[in-house]
């Protein structure tokens, strides 16, 4: 029995220098591995200032960067965070893949650039080159597996705190019109780079600046994306945006000028098999218009009218849109189908205001006394005078 625990004993500290040798081994290699390992992902230049490790998985990294690869933004920065802490998963070596249970990312700075149609971001280079369904073209030099050596990349929760977003556009503003998003929060679930198969949920809010002497507009999405297909099911909320600090975008499918304004939108987006199906409510209050579209139209609708029958008793006007758009028709515009979409809507809207407004005039006047059948006659004709607007 002494014999025993004497062996026992040796085998306990046999094993206690292997674990101590392969922490140290692990401690020495492990932070050049994960840097390789990201930079191999992403296929974009990393720099890590310093990158901590804790036994058994844990890793603490400075001054985290990356940069993007080659032309047009060939060495900016598209993501820049002080600190990260982020814990790899016991699988990461067995299912052959960088595998990290939880990357929490605080005070960030994150940069995406749109030009000709593409987006460029730290993702960019682990995402397919370009797919049928998507409305925008992704930008890779990759197909649908990682870089040759590397690991693909998968990220079971990502949390983002308290962290700053800018979104470069340099398709409706050749300097670049930059919207700046602050005090970002998010939970991201389930990510896999590159893509797969699979949903990645996601629940963000965020501050939206304006103008100096504006104050926050807010903004959240919540739902899920198959990032292979692009296939979304997600709702999108703003409230408080001051319309004019956004005319490149507006001024994409209205020719009219607004001097003043706020909107609030609510709105469902769904994509499946390439068609994009957008559900939006606005409600705008404090319009203040510094021209229309040639003279007094609005939508080709008179513009007075319009503002007139759109308003609710609390002044502030109210119409939902109705998007739908074969993404994979390139002849297509987005920009042409929003504006169709908005003079559908408006007509709609005002011929019903004015279709109200002629039935309670004629209850008023005692015509429903007259009888069902005249007063059917008098429902069938306003039908008719809305179904002629209708296109």
């Amino acid at each position: 029995m002494k014999k025993f625990f004497i062996v026992l004993a040796v085998i306990f500290v046999f094993l206690a220098a292997l674990v101590v040798f392969a922490a140290n081994l692990i401690q020495q290699r492990a932070p050049v591995f994960l840097r390789q390992e990201i930079e191999r992902a992403l296929d974009k230049n990393v720099v890590i200032r310093e990158i901590a490790y804790h036994f058994p998985r844990t890793f603490e990294l400075e001054g985290v960067e990356i940069k993007e690869k080659g032309k047009p933004f060939d060495g900016e920065t598209c993501f820049y965070v002080d600190h990260v802490t982020l814990n790899l998963s016991p699988l990461v070596f067995s299912k052959k893949a960088l595998i990290i249970d939880h990357l929490e990312i605080e005070d960030a700075q994150i940069v995406i650039r749109k030009l000709n149609g593409s987006l460029y971001h730290a993702f960019s280079g682990a995402l397919p080159k370009e797919h049928p369904s998507s409305g925008v073209k992704p930008v890779s030099g990759k197909k649908e597996s990682s870089s040759p050596g590397g690991l693909p990349l998968e990220i079971r929760l990502l949390e983002l705190k308290n962290s700053h977003f800018q979104f470069a556009d340099y398709d409706v503003q050749s300097s670049g019109f930059v919207m700046t998003l602050d005090k970002i929060n998010a939970r991201v679930k389930d990510i896999a780079l590159p893509a797969r198969s699979q949903k990645t949920t996601y629940e963000i809010s965020a501050e939206l600046l304006q103008e100096r002497d504006q104050r926050r507009a807010t903004a959240s999405a919540s739902g899920w994306t198959r990032f292979d297909t692009h296939d979304t099911d997600a709702v999108l909320a703003l409230s408080g945006v001051h319309l004019p600090y956004f005319k490149p975008y507006y001024a994409q499918v209205t020719g009219a000028a607004l001097e003043d304004g706020f909107a609030d939108v609510h709105a469902t987006m769904n994509m499946q098999a390439r068609v994009l199906d957008l559900n939006a409510g606005f409600e705008l209050s404090g319009l203040l218009f510094e021209s229309y579209e040639g003279g007094d139209r609005l939508f080709g609708l008179k513009a007075d009218d319009v503002l007139s029958f759109l308003k609710d008793s609390s002044g502030r006007l109210k119409f939902e849109i109705m998007v739908k758009w074969n993404t994979s028709d390139k002849s297509v515009k987005l920009k042409d189908v929003v504006r169709k979409s908005i003079e559908r809507s408006l007509r709609e809207t005002v011929l019903g205001n004015v279709g109200n407004i002629l039935m309670n005039a004629l209850e008023k006047a005692g015509e429903p006394s007259a009888g069902p059948g005249k007063k059917n006659g008098v429902e069938e004709k306003i039908k008719k005078f809305k179904d002629f607007f209708k296109y």
